[in-house]
């Protein structure tokens, strides 16, 4: 990440003794309509203030809402850029809602946007990509891509090679940070990562509900493969204790581990078994 403004803008993502963060992406509505966990700011002001998050990502309307009762502080605010209903034809096309100016104007430290490749979309999510990394670069402020490839593949292995190239495609169009959904086996993170950690910060997603012993497998695996953190919505919002879980996290993830020694840490020895388990996921 070059320039000075970006690095201490970034520098509000990540703890900075251990240069790993949990960020907390409240951008669901959008695309899914009311979601639990996220109804009212009175929902998100009962955990946003836990000090394992450090940083939130928030559609410019819910971040006024959210700001203006003073639930912002300490935490780096990102703006999400673009997006598209679960209603509409084409879900997966994504499309430019707001600019980086106006993010700024609203007290963003960074700017984030989803591309979903479909296989019908990518000359539309590439150059998407290019134009908000130009205007954000003007801005002094850092982007992250959260990145989907929708694409079935009949093997695990051709689905990770698929996705690397597309890593690769926003790295080179000048992203700063990557958001990801885990591999289904997690024994395949260490070849998503490979090249990539060294130079690029990647958060992994949690999706869809899961139950909180897989959600902290992940995260061990992840921090242990060199990943930057955590970038998980549902799976902190939604569960039923909110502070518990993000506890936790926050042992897994910043090493202030405050966690339940009987549970924590976990084995990964049977990670394919555990986060391979069926879930429903919701559209995103």
């Amino acid at each position: 990440m070059s320039g000075i403004a970006k690095r201490i803008r970034w520098s509000r993502f990540v703890d900075r003794r251990y240069g790993r963060g949990i960020i907390v992406p409240i951008d669901h509505g959008l695309s899914i309509g009311p979601v639990e966990g996220l109804d009212s700011p009175t929902q998100v002001s009962r955990w946003i203030g836990h000090p394992g998050i450090t940083g939130i990502i928030a559609h410019k309307g819910m971040l006024e809402r959210l700001g203006s009762q003073g639930l912002l502080r300490g935490i780096g605010i990102m703006v999400h850029l673009n997006g598209m209903m679960s209603l509409a034809s084409t879900p997966d096309r994504k499309e430019r809602l707001t600019s980086v100016e106006a993010a700024l104007r609203l007290g963003a430290d960074a700017v984030s946007v989803q591309l979903n490749f479909d296989g019908t979309n990518d000359a539309h999510n590439l150059v998407q990509l290019g134009a908000v990394v130009d205007e954000a670069q003007h801005y002094g402020l850092p982007v992250l891509t959260m990145l989907y490839d929708k694409v079935p593949c009949a093997e695990k292995e051709t689905g990770v090679k698929r996705l690397r190239h597309l890593m690769r495609a926003c790295v080179e169009l000048g992203t700063d940070a990557l958001k990801l959904a885990a591999p289904e086996e997690l024994s395949m993170m260490p070849m998503l990562l490979e090249g990539i950690r060294e130079h690029t910060a990647v958060f992994f997603a949690g999706g869809a509900v899961r139950s909180e012993e897989e959600i902290l497998l992940m995260a061990q695996e992840a921090v242990t493969c060199g990943a930057t953190g955590l970038c998980v919505g549902r799976n902190i919002f939604q569960r039923p204790s909110v502070l518990a879980t993000l506890t936790r996290l926050q042992g897994a993830v910043l090493g202030d581990s405050q966690a339940n020694p009987t549970t924590w840490p976990l084995s990964t020895a049977n990670a394919r078994v555990r986060w391979s388990s069926p879930v429903e996921e919701v559209v995103k």
